[in-house]
């Protein structure tokens, strides 16, 4: 039997008619564990917390690029991008990344 996707979407009200959506997928999900209860429970709780915490994430990025101008916040923007693709790249060349899982615990 083919495996089984879910995906989770929500929408967060961001006042004067503005609206943002953020969701999340997880693909190609085994039988055993589509058909595990406690399991699928598990998987669908990590992926509603995975989108609220992108919404904080949004809500904190938002409140650093308030008050500048466009074009500090292009270039505010800019650097995390490209500092994004470093940590990346130093993931596919070094096959590992901080663990971040207890400093996250923290913010």
């Amino acid at each position: 039997m083919a495996n089984r996707n879910i995906d989770v979407q929500r929408t967060y009200f961001l006042g004067q008619f503005k609206n943002i959506k953020i969701g999340g997928a997880t693909i190609d999900i085994p039988e055993h564990i589509w058909t595990n209860p406690e399991a699928m429970d598990v998987l669908s709780t990590l992926m509603l917390i995975s989108v609220e915490r992108d919404f904080r994430k949004y809500q904190e990025l938002v409140g650093k690029l308030s008050g500048l101008s466009l074009e500090d916040s292009l270039a505010a923007l800019n650097n995390m991008r490209n500092e994004t693709y470093r940590e990346i790249q130093k993931l596919l060349l070094d096959g590992e990344m901080e663990d971040n899982l207890e400093g996250e615990q923290d913010e």
